[in-house]
C-alpha cells in the first residue's frame, strides 16, 4: 500500500496562509457594524459608550466613556461563543489586552477597566450572586497619551468582585472596600489559588466560567463632576475565543472580518451584571 503524502508546495501554501491570517489587520468595529460588541450603560441606561473621533487610536476613532456624578456606567462588552472555565486557562496561552487614554488634566482619575466576565461562581449556599469579574485598571493623572497593557495568567494586578456578595463572606479574604469588591491586586493565577472553594461558603474560582470580556468606565473620583476616558485595541486569546478589535467612526474602506455575535445578551442582561460606584 502506498503512503499518501502532502506535496511540499501545498505545505508551503498552508503555512503561508496561516502566517497571513496571524498578521491580518484587526477587525474594524463601527457604530453601524459592531461585530458582536455591545455598547451600553450598566446602570441608568442614559450614558452608553460611544465610538467617537475625539481621541483616535490607530485610525479615526476609539471607544469614548463619559461618566459623571450621576454614576452613569458606560461599557463595551463582548460575549464569548465558547465560554471556558478559569481552571482550563491556568496552563494555557491565554492572553488579552487593550489600550487606553486619559485626557490631559483628568485628575484624579483611573484608566478604563478591562474585565474578564465570570458566571457560575459557587457561593456555598449563601444568598448572593453567581456572576462577577476579574478586572484591571491603573490610577493616575491624565497625560493625554495612549498606553497599552497586555495580560496572561501570571501578569497584571487584578481586583476581583462578585455581584452583591463580599469576598469576606465568600472566603477569598476581606475586600479593601467590603461588599462585593476586593482590590488586593493579584495575578489571575493568584486569584485562582486564593479562591479554591474550601470551607463553608467559599467561592471556587476554578469552576467559574469566563463568558466574555468588557471595557468600562473604571473608577470615578468622588470629588469630580465629570470625566471622559477612552479605550481601543481590545484583543483576546482565551480558549477558542480569539479576537483583535479596532474601534473606528467609519470603516474607511476596510473590509471587516466576521465576528461571532452568539450569546451577546449574556454579557449584559443574562449575567444580571450590576455595578456600584467604585470600579
Amino acid at each position: 500500500m502506498k503512503t499518501k503524502t502532502i506535496p511540499a508546495i501545498l505545505l508551503t501554501l498552508v503555512a503561508s496562509l496561516g502566517a497571513t491570517h496571524a498578521l491580518a489587520s484587526p477587525t474594524v468595529v463601527t457604530s453601524s457594524n459592531l461585530q458582536g460588541w455591545v455598547l451600553g450603560d450598566g446602570s441608568s441606561g442614559t450614558s452608553p459608550a460611544t465610538i467617537s473621533g475625539v481621541q483616535a487610536f490607530q485610525g479615526n476613532g476609539s471607544i469614548q466613556l463619559n461618566v459623571n456624578a450621576g454614576n452613569q456606567q458606560p461599557l463595551a462588552a463582548f460575549a464569548f461563543s465558547s465560554p471556558v472555565t478559569v481552571a482550563s486557562l491556568l496552563n494555557s496561552n491565554m492572553s488579552f489586552g487593550y489600550s487606553y487614554l486619559l485626557p490631559v488634566g483628568t485628575s484624579p482619575a483611573s484608566s478604563p477597566t478591562i474585565r474578564l466576565l465570570l458566571s457560575g461562581l459557587s457561593n456555598g449556599g449563601q444568598v448572593g450572586r453567581s456572576d462577577g469579574s476579574l478586572g484591571f485598571y491603573t490610577s493616575g493623572s491624565g497625560d493625554g497619551a495612549w498606553h497599552t497593557d497586555s495580560f496572561n495568567m501570571s501578569t497584571g494586578d487584578f481586583f476581583f468582585r462578585v455581584g452583591g456578595k463580599g469576598q469576606e463572606t465568600l472566603g477569598c479574604g476581606t475586600g479593601s472596600f467590603g461588599g462585593s469588591f476586593d482590590d488586593r491586586r493579584q495575578t489571575l493565577s493568584s486569584w485562582a489559588s486564593t479562591c479554591t472553594g474550601t470551607g463553608t461558603g467559599t467561592v471556587d474560582l476554578d469552576d467559574a466560567m469566563v463568558v466574555g470580556i468588557e471595557v468600562d468606565w473604571g473608577s470615578f473620583p468622588g470629588n469630580a463632576t465629570s470625566m471622559s476616558v477612552f479605550a481601543d485595541g481590545i484583543n483576546f486569546n482565551i480558549g477558542s475565543n480569539v479576537g483583535d478589535y479596532n474601534f473606528e467612526t467609519a470603516a474607511d474602506g476596510a473590509v471587516p472580518e466576521p465576528a461571532s455575535i452568539a450569546l451577546v445578551g449574556l454579557a449584559l442582561a443574562g449575567l444580571g451584571y450590576a455595578r456600584r460606584r467604585k470600579a
